[in-house]
């Protein structure tokens, strides 16, 4: 048996696709929402480590101010006048200070001239109740 083709059949066109669908645009903007979301996220902690950084460097700083007092003195028992101006420009947070700052200077042996000058802050940002608290512990002795 012979088939014939009919020519009478309608041929369908087909249209090629052009464009984007809808869900392949929604998800081409998930995707790049999700990537946002992450560069801000890296971002912010980024910007807690730099402030916490600057806070080391300060109490340092604010340590090694108070052992340079103690060497151009020759003796590690500063005045109560002193310690006391150190210990306010500490907890002055806004100046040169650190966020909840203080400082303390311990003498364990009166017969040798050593001292332990350390200071003590509250990272900015942290939940009350939580033990955050940083310290920075620095140890002078003197050789006369």
């Amino acid at each position: 048996m012979i088939m014939i083709k009919s020519s009478l059949q309608p041929k369908i066109a087909r249209r090629r696709a052009r464009g984007m669908t809808l869900i392949e645009i929604l998800c081409a903007i998930l995707v790049m929402t999700l990537g946002v979301v992450g560069l801000v996220s890296v971002m912010a902690k980024a910007t807690q480590a730099t402030v916490a950084t600057d806070d080391q460097q300060r109490a340092a700083a604010l340590a090694n101010e108070l052992a340079t007092e103690m060497w151009l003195r020759g003796t590690v028992n500063l005045p109560t006048a002193v310690v006391t101006a150190w210990q306010t420009r500490l907890a002055n947070a806004t100046v040169d200070g650190l966020p909840g700052g203080s400082g303390s200077v311990q003498q364990p042996n009166s017969t040798i001239n050593f001292a332990r000058i350390t200071v003590t802050w509250t990272p900015p940002g942290t939940s009350p109740g939580l033990s955050t608290t940083r310290q920075y512990f620095t140890d002078v002795r003197l050789n006369n």
